[in-house]
């Protein structure tokens, strides 16, 4: 990896030394006034987690779960004199570690004063979006994990998805007393749904709102499609246990001006912790 920080280095745009560690490109001669925004991903797992918990609720390094094990009672007939049987429901737990990621973002002073944009403003933004993505990736890597732990994979060697994957995965879900209500694509996936005859039919058949996009929903599923997914895998889960957030120190990002190297700086971190809550609460559909 190759660590990089805006600096003009001496050259304009067209010098052959201006390139990604430069901010070159943002100086030059005749500049087009607004800056040419990067394609970003569309981030829109954080809203399903089960539990956010805040900074308040965490004390130390650490944060440790207990949990009621279902089905751990049981009750029993009991004839008339009888003694009652004694029994009491068990519990278990986890713990979650929140993890620091961060980078840090360094600015010297002749690209503050020679550049026609606010660039450290700029790349604060593009810190906080890259801390998001990240978070991002790791609840999508809990959902594959969940899936494992619970055995709940469902697949085919079929080149398209097939409906009865999706019921399948839905069944895996319901058979261990939970409610599956969203349905998390790569785009591959979301491609063999919006082909589905069975929905193309429903919507040419003005079943669907004409008005929204073929795929919304599917068996009361929020179908959502996230380019931090593999584009051939989709994940069925009940929102409500199937993964936790721990935010121990939200995105944060502190300035700070160093003399000796003439720069601004900026260091924006977050401590984050996410781990699947129950792993039968996912069921993974894998597709060629």
């Amino acid at each position: 990896m190759v660590n990089t920080y805006l600096t003009t280095d001496g050259a304009d745009f067209a010098s052959s030394t201006a390139g990604t560690s430069t901010a070159s490109y943002t100086i030059p001669r005749t500049l087009y006034g607004t800056l040419l925004e990067a394609v970003r991903k569309k981030l829109v797992l954080r809203q399903f987690a089960a539990k956010i918990v805040p900074p308040s609720s965490i004390p130390g390094s650490t944060i440790t779960f207990a949990e009621q094990e279902a089905d751990s009672m049981e009750v029993e007939r009991v004839e008339p004199g009888e003694e009652i049987p004694l029994d009491a429901e068990a519990y278990s737990g986890f713990s979650i570690t929140p993890i620091k990621y961060g980078v840090l973002v360094r600015m010297d002073r002749e690209a503050r004063e020679d550049s026609n944009f606010s660039l450290m403003e700029i790349n604060m933004q593009t810190a906080g979006y890259e801390l998001a993505d990240n978070e991002e990736s790791l609840i999508v890597a809990q959902l594959d994990a969940a899936d494992t732990a619970a055995s709940h994979s469902v697949s085919n060697s079929n080149a398209t998805l097939p409906v009865t994957d999706i019921t399948e995965a839905m069944q895996n879900l319901e058979a261990d007393n939970y409610d599956p209500d969203v349905m998390l694509c790569g785009v591959e996936v979301a491609n063999d749904l919006r082909n589905l005859d069975i929905f193309t039919a429903a919507n040419m058949s003005g079943v669907n709102n004409p008005s929204n996009k073929l795929i919304g929903r599917i068996f009361g599923m929020a179908v959502v499609v996230s380019n931090n997914v593999t584009s051939t895998l989709a994940y069925i889960f009940d929102s409500r246990y199937a993964f936790i957030i721990v935010d121990k120190r939200p995105i944060t990002m502190e300035s700070f001006f160093e003399a000796k190297r003439d720069s601004d700086f900026v260091a924006v971190t977050q401590r984050l912790g996410v781990r699947y809550w129950r792993d039968d609460a996912v069921s993974e559909i894998t597709t060629t």
